[in-house]
């Protein structure tokens, strides 16, 4: 088994604020300045605000994990600044809790990387607009918790022995200790979809930023380890049971005529488990899409006549079907 068949993505998220400029701001052009300053440093992006985006297509950024319940909530003057890179994303909120929330979006594990480019893009603003900082306290943010660097690190881990076995409250816990969350897929208060979760820093302030990057890498690998130690343990003693509701979800999701979103992402789950145990194999990061562009308002964007419950389910059970197909290898 692979790391990186555990880990889905990497996230590096720097949270910065215009220095004199008021949180929460109803300036209506506040952000356009700083959003020209990123397009010009950086190419292959493009703004948006949040005003003219459709609903499905700023829930369909919000299912693609992209953009935050708070920035789509900021129809006054929030501001979006994104690329089409599926392997790399950027997508910079303007308006959000913060002023300025970069963040870089790598698939696999590439904290590092996504890092560098994250900073690239802080340097770029910082050069051309006053950012707030303090010498004793770093970066100034909303929320004291951003204080110092304003970073965030974050990698998204599959983690279905440890959620399966109840074994994940244990682990959430211990890593607390250590200025490490575990949240949902999309963030504070929100459910492992998929025994999908994010594994990210608590603490910025007195951490330098490789301080944050180690930390975050720290705990990864030691989850890591532990899930897999445990799929082991799970296929020699219920291989069966396992082996059965593979195949099951296996037949599910390649013969069923509709499917709902929260049927297909558990049976999706069951799919990834197999191909970690060498059951199945499919073509890399695959089935990690899938989970993500089977959602209703990512649908909806895709397909024009997704327009209704049933068709969603309709047209969701078809592009699994061929995805899987297509992806599955002998």
């Amino acid at each position: 088994m692979g790391i990186n068949q555990l880990i889905v993505s990497t996230r590096i998220r720097l949270a910065r604020n215009i220095e004199k400029l008021e949180f929460k701001t109803t300036q209506l052009d506040a952000f356009e300045p700083v959003a020209e300053t990123i397009k010009r440093g950086n190419a292959g992006l493009f703004s948006a605000r949040i005003s003219n985006l459709d609903v499905a297509k700023s829930t369909a950024l919000f299912e693609q994990h992209l953009i935050s319940r708070e920035i789509l909530s900021n129809r006054a003057n929030g501001m979006i600044v994104v690329n089409d890179n599926s392997d790399q994303r950027v997508c910079v909120m303007l308006g959000e809790e913060d002023h300025i929330r970069i963040q870089v979006i790598q698939t696999g594990f590439n904290i590092q990387s996504a890092f560098d480019l994250a900073k690239k893009i802080s340097s770029d603003i910082e050069k051309k607009h006053n950012i707030a900082k303090s010498k004793s306290l770093g970066y100034l943010t909303s929320c004291p918790t951003n204080l110092g660097t304003g970073m965030r690190a974050s990698v998204m881990l599959f983690l279905p022995a440890l959620t399966l076995t109840g074994q994940i409250r244990g682990i959430v816990k211990r890593l607390s200790t250590n200025k490490i969350t575990v949240r949902g897929v999309y963030g504070e208060g929100s459910k492992a979809a998929g025994h999908m979760y994010q594994i990210s820093n608590q603490a910025t302030l007195g951490l330098t930023e490789q301080q944050i990057i180690e930390k975050v890498t720290q705990a990864t690998n030691a989850i890591i380890a532990m899930e897999t130690k445990l799929q082991q343990e799970l296929i020699k003693s219920q291989p069966d049971t396992i082996i059965d509701q593979v195949g099951r979800s296996l037949g599910i999701l390649t013969h069923a005529h509709m499917i709902s979103s929260d049927e297909a992402t558990e049976n999706l789950a069951w799919l990834k488990l197999g191909e970690c145990l060498g059951l199945l194999k499919f073509k890399p990061k695959s089935l990690d899409e899938l989970f993500f562009i089977i959602q209703p308002a990512t649908l909806t964007t895709q397909e024009k006549k997704a327009c209704d419950i049933n068709s969603r389910d309709k047209i969701r059970a078809k592009k699994i079907a061929e995805v899987i197909r297509f992806s599955k290898m002998k």
